[in-house]
């Protein structure tokens, strides 16, 4: 996020409503260019410092209650003996790493590690000129 700071002790949390292919494509391309990417009416943005993230599917299973009008196809396909389908199952890619799993519990740590940086570089095309005019001067 634009907003965001490396040591405020909170994150943005994006979430992204139920839209067509065609407006997605429009908040992928927003990213690219210096529009305002969270000015769509399916997009909400919050500063959160934690959240838990349960699927309905995992809150379904947990909860005892059965409502014998209400059940999904999925839960009749898994009744019938002849069936061999897996449960639906969230995947995350958390650090580069999969993690198979319905629910998650994210949480901010403010300050955790120290982080030595430059900060953010005001033009880049001069800082690229600068670094090869040096090169040049050494060789």
């Amino acid at each position: 996020s634009p907003a965001a700071h490396l040591a405020d002790g909170s994150a943005d949390l994006i979430l992204v409503r139920k839209c067509s292919r065609f407006d997605f494509l429009r908040y992928l391309v927003r990213h690219t260019n210096q529009d305002d990417q969270f000015d769509f009416s399916f997009v909400d943005v919050y500063r959160v410092k934690s959240f838990q993230f349960t699927s309905k599917l995992s809150e379904d299973n947990e909860s005892n209650v059965t409502d014998i009008g209400k059940k999904r196809f999925g839960q009749f396909c898994r009744d019938h003996p002849a069936c061999c389908c897996n449960i639906a199952n969230s995947t995350w890619n958390c650090d580069g790493e999969t993690l198979d799993s319905s629910a998650i519990e994210v949480r901010v740590h403010c300050q955790l590690m120290k982080l030595f940086a430059r900060g953010i570089e005001k033009n880049c095309k001069d800082e690229a000129a600068y670094s090869q005019s040096s090169i040049e001067q050494l060789l």
